[in-house]
This record gives C-alpha cells, structure tokens and sequence, in this order.
C-alpha cells in the first residue's frame, strides 16, 4: 500500500480530493457537514489504514495530533487525536465547522451552553448541555461557535479523525473554566506533522 507523510496510506490523498469536491459543491451549514460525514465513515469501518505513529501522545498535553492535512491558505485541516486513559481538554470553541468521528477506544464529548452575553471580558458563565460518547463510526459536528470539552475515562487509548474548516493552530480559540466562570485563549496544542 503506497504511503504519504506520517506513514498514512495514499487513500488519504483521495480523501482530501473527495473533501476539495464536497466543499466546492455543497452549500456551508448541514448539508455540506451531512456530506463531510458520509465521506469520512468508510474510514471508521475499515481502520487497516491506522498506523502505530497516530497513537504517538505528547505527555505534557495528555494528547497527541497527528496532522494528516493542511490546506494552504488557511484552508481545512485533517488530523488524528489520541487522548490517554484518564486525560483530556477543557471546554473550547474551535471558530470554525468541525467534524469529529471516532476510529477507536471512547472518548466522552461534553457540550456547554454559553449563558452570557460575552459582554465581560475575561468572564463566561456555561452550564452542561449534552454529552456524546464516541466510540468507533460515531460523529459529531460543530459550528464556530460550539462550545466542547473531551476527556478519556477509560483505561486505554482513544483515537479520532477530526477535519476542521480551517487551521487550527492559526485560529484565535477560546477556552473556559466553568468553575471560576472565565474565558482565556486557548493554548497552541503540539501537533506532529510529519
């Protein structure tokens, strides 16, 4: 099976094409999210394409980003995350579309509801909306302004496929703290990129 960076195989060029088609024919919002998906589940049911390197984790952050795809000019990105037992991330928005499908293990998606106007800096107020298990085949999607938070309570690694509207390591995020009520940007994340 021929390979590209990262050791992934070819077929991830003809996803990254199928991604390029979806997005120039498929109008933004549920249609084009719906479309994303059904192109991205034949590779939660057929995972001979996942190599050791995508469960490599950074110890410091909990997790691990293996970048698969970066368009240039602030185009979308297509990744790998590997979450250790026991870790995870605090709530964050991503200010951009997203899609997240499981390819193995659990991971617990967290949503949060924002119930402040945004009008004090430094200041949010959320509460818990809704909770997703993800396991292998198992989707969700996000908008800009979606706010989540992921953890692993299980006892082995997890990991997810997640292709975002733009990149995030050049995206200004937000993270929060719903115990103190505070919103701060969101920390660069390590990611490997090949």
């Amino acid at each position: 099976m021929a390979e590209t960076k990262n050791g992934v195989p070819a077929m991830i060029e003809t996803l990254v094409a199928d991604i390029r088609r979806i997005l120039g024919e498929e109008p933004a919002g549920e249609p084009m999210l719906a479309a994303l998906t059904d192109r991205l589940a034949p590779l939660a049911r057929d995972t001979s394409w996942i190599v050791d390197e995508l469960y490599e984790t950074d110890a410091n952050q909990g997790f691990g980003i293996s970048v698969l795809h970066e368009e240039e000019d602030d185009g979308f990105l297509l990744e790998t995350v590997c979450w250790e037992p026991g870790r995870g991330v605090a709530p964050h928005d991503h200010q951009t579309w997203g899609v997240v499908m499981g390819l193995a293990g659990e991971e617990i998606n967290v949503d949060w509801r924002r119930l402040d106007d945004g009008a004090e800096p430094g200041r949010a107020s959320l509460e818990q909306a809704g909770e997703t298990v993800v396991t292998g085949g198992v989707v969700k999607t996000f908008r800009p302004d979606d706010i989540h938070s992921i953890r692993n309570d299980s006892d082995r690694p997890s990991l997810s496929l997640h292709l975002y509207g733009r990149s995030l390591a050049k995206t200004d995020r937000s993270e929060f703290n719903p115990l103190a009520g505070t919103v701060v940007p969101c920390p660069k994340r390590v990611r490997r990129t090949g």
